[in-house]
C-alpha cells in the first residue's frame, strides 16, 4: 500500500493492520446503503478531485450529449480513532487480544456520513414528488409505491425501481397485513431493485428511485482506507477516510414520497 497513508510508520504489526482493515470492511458491508443502491465509478485514486456530469438534449430527433458539461467535486469524509498504548500492550502481553471497538465506532460514523451524502443527496435532488399516504392502514404503502412507480414511468424513468425508507417506516410497513399476506412482501414486488433501510431517511418520507447508472451513480476517488496520523502521547491516532461524489443525471428518476 502506498506510503501516502503512513501505514508503515505505525508501531503495529501487519497482523494488527489486517484486523483493523477487516473490522472497517465488516462494518461498511453491514451498514452502507447508498453503495447497495447505486452503481459506482472508481475507485479513481485520491488525487482525483472532480468528475464530469454530462447533459443531454435532442438534435434532429437524436439524443446527444451537450458541450455544456458540469463537474461535481469529490468530497472527503473522515473519522478518527485512537488505540491506547495500554490496549496495545495488553494485546501483546495477554491472551485477550486488541479490542477494536474504537475502530468499529469510527467506521460506523464514516458510513453514516457517506449515506448522508448519497441518500441525502437523492432526497435533495428528487425531481418528482408523490403522496406518502397512510402507512398505518393496510394497502396504504402498496398504493403509495405503485403511484410513485407510475410517476417515474410516466417521466421516462423505467424500472426496476428501488425503495429507501427509515427503520421506523420499515417497522410500520412490516407490521401490516393485506389479505392475509405481509404487506412488505407485496411492496417488495414493486421494487425489484431492492428495499433499503437507511437511518439517514426521515420518518415522514420515503424514496423511490430508478437507480440505473444513466440516471444516477456515485464516483469514488479514494475508497475507504485507514491511515496512520501519528502518536498522541503514548497513544496512536488513525484516520479512516474516503473521497466521493453523487451524480444525479436525471432528477426525474427520483420520486420523494412525503
Amino acid at each position: 500500500m502506498s506510503d501516502f497513508y503512513m501505514r508503515a510508520a505505525a508501531p503495529i504489526d501487519t497482523a494488527t493492520w489486517a484486523k483493523i482493515d477487516e473490522m472497517v470492511v465488516t462494518v461498511a458491508k453491514k451498514t452502507l446503503v447508498g453503495r447497495r443502491l447505486l452503481s459506482m465509478v472508481g475507485p479513481l485514486g485520491w488525487g482525483v478531485e472532480r468528475a464530469p456530469k454530462f447533459k443531454f438534449t435532442d438534435v434532429d430527433g437524436a439524443a446527444v450529449a451537450t458541450d455544456d458539461v458540469d463537474y461535481v467535486t469529490l468530497v472527503e469524509k473522515r473519522q478518527e480513532f485512537v488505540l491506547k498504548a495500554k490496549q496495545l500492550a495488553m494485546a501483546a502481553q495477554t491472551p485477550f487480544g486488541l479490542d477494536l471497538g474504537a475502530v468499529a465506532t469510527a467506521a460506523a460514523r464514516l458510513t453514516r456520513a457517506e449515506d448522508e451524502l448519497l441518500v441525502g443527496g437523492l432526497m435533495h435532488d428528487a425531481g418528482l414528488s408523490s403522496a406518502l399516504g397512510d402507512w398505518d392502514m393496510s394497502g396504504g404503502p402498496f398504493r403509495a409505491i405503485a403511484n410513485a412507480n407510475a410517476a417515474l414511468h410516466g417521466a421516462g424513468a423505467d424500472g426496476p425501481y428501488a425503495l429507501v425508507l427509515s427503520p421506523m417506516m420499515y417497522a410500520r410497513l412490516a407490521s401490516l397485513l393485506a389479505d392475509g399476506r405481509r404487506e412488505v412482501e407485496l411492496v417488495s414486488k414493486l421494487v425489484e431493485a431492492g428495499l433499503h433501510v437507511s437511518p439517514v431517511m426521515p420518518d415522514d418520507a420515503v424514496l423511490v428511485v430508478s437507480p440505473q447508472p444513466w440516471n444516477v451513480d456515485m464516483v469514488v476517488g479514494q475508497d475507504i482506507v485507514t491511515s496512520y496520523l501519528g502518536n498522541d502521547g503514548l497513544d496512536q491516532r488513525f484516520r479512516i477516510f474516503e473521497t466521493l461524489a453523487l451524480r444525479v443525471k436525471r432528477t426525474e428518476a427520483i420520486c420523494l414520497l412525503k
